[in-house]
């Protein structure tokens, strides 16, 4: 068991200030099926990121929420005082490149959080979705995240809301792009790893975010790497873990 340094728990005492009110630009407060299938993710690098329960002990999120080194942990939050769930191993896809926020070329931002112990009772398994090829336009996706409302706006951050946007493409092959027509929504800093479900299973996992028109920031684009693409090495990984998928509650 790895230890948890004071540096997370002074951020989750950050994200439960009393102001503390929304997450994701657009969003709404997380029904309980999704909060009890998505958990928020700190570091000692002063970072938080989402990831989805694949297992009672075992989380997906994105690789570059947990590629650098640190320590991380779960903090379950919302009932009584935080508790820290501290992580012991952690797994990126092999293909994944750190560098393809600079380089534009998408890479599977895909990782694996095992657990020193299992979640609490009220968290249940997500399921996986087993759709082959790439969506199309219009196809809808629920995003949910721990993240800001804005960038920016730290102290937003910390509880579980929900946004629905439409698909408006695809890129390299492994990703699909969200966005609102009618306005400012999507996925924000605090959001990455979080998982995108369709039809009630996870699809994707949130990578990365801009403003509208490209923008530096939120409420513009949110991409999202697709799972269903990448089944195997998920299956494989959670399995090489002691985690293997169909394990939980």
């Amino acid at each position: 068991m790895i230890a948890v340094r004071l540096p997370v728990l002074a951020l989750v005492a950050a994200l439960l200030a009393p102001d503390v009110a929304q997450a994701i630009v657009g969003g709404v407060p997380a029904a309980a099926e999704v909060a009890a299938q998505t958990v928020l993710i700190v570091s000692t690098r002063g970072a938080s990121c989402t990831g989805a329960v694949l297992a009672p002990d075992l989380v997906l999120t994105a690789a570059h929420c947990v590629a650098p080194a640190a320590d991380y942990a779960v903090a379950i939050v919302g009932n009584g005082p935080p508790k820290l769930v501290p992580a012991t191993r952690i797994e990126v896809h092999p293909r994944f490149d750190a560098g393809q926020f600079q380089t534009r070329r998408p890479t599977p931002d895909l990782a694996l959080v095992k657990l020193a112990e299992p979640l609490p009772g009220r968290f249940r398994t997500a399921r996986l979705a087993n759709a082959d090829g790439l969506p199309e336009k219009g196809t809808a996706f629920l995003l949910a995240g721990y993240g800001v409302i804005a960038d920016g706006q730290a102290k937003s951050a910390g509880t579980l809301r929900t946004v629905a946007l439409p698909s408006i493409g695809t890129t390299g092959g492994i990703m699909v792009r969200l966005s609102a027509p009618e306005g400012a929504a999507g996925a924000c800093t605090g959001d990455s790893g979080g998982p995108a479900f369709r039809d009630g299973a996870v699809a994707g996992v949130t990578g990365w975010a801009t403003g509208p028109g490209g923008s530096r920031g939120c409420g513009g684009v949110t991409g999202v790497t697709l799972v269903s693409l990448h089944r195997d090495w998920i299956e494989a990984t959670a399995k090489s873990l002691g985690s293997p998928l169909g394990s939980g509650r």
